[in-house]
């Protein structure tokens, strides 16, 4: 992995101390929502065209409907990622989700994914605004 962090230990330093991650399953159920929503095609897959929706509604109704139909974390993931086109762009998020798919207590994850839904997600949102933000500053940076 590059630099000794996993994917996800990258996107949640952008946010900083100011909301540091989450721990045990809940920690898992975060670093799977993220690599849902930047493996993601925002280019061209059917997600694209519902942006407005997509923190309202598509992403948490996904996400709660495949802890109903799924009893491990693996049919979660297929579940999810195959509804909203998701895959692992790379070697380093195929390995941490390999991972993160043998969580310690797989079932308190599912249950942390249908319970705290919102919360999750408000999480995943913000730790992308910060990417976004992040990305952005270094861009101007290169350019000046």
């Amino acid at each position: 992995m590059t630099g000794g962090l996993t994917p996800t230990s990258r996107w949640l330093a952008a946010v900083g101390e100011q909301m540091p991650p989450l721990e045990g399953p809940a920690g898992a159920a975060e670093r799977l929502l993220l690599l849902v929503h930047y493996g993601i095609d925002w280019e061209s897959g059917w997600v694209s065209g519902y942006r407005k929706t997509y923190w309202s509604s598509l992403l948490p109704d996904r996400v709660i409907v495949a802890t109903y139909r799924a009893g491990t974390l693996r049919r979660w993931w297929r579940d999810v990622a195959d509804d909203v086109g998701s895959s692992p762009r790379n070697s380093d998020e195929r390995t941490e989700l390999e991972q993160l798919l043998r969580a310690e207590e797989p079932l308190k994850v599912l249950e942390v994914l249908r319970y705290e839904t919102e919360a999750l997600l408000l999480r995943t949102r913000i730790v992308t605004e910060a990417v976004r933000a992040r990305s952005a500053v270094a861009k101007v940076g290169a350019v000046s």
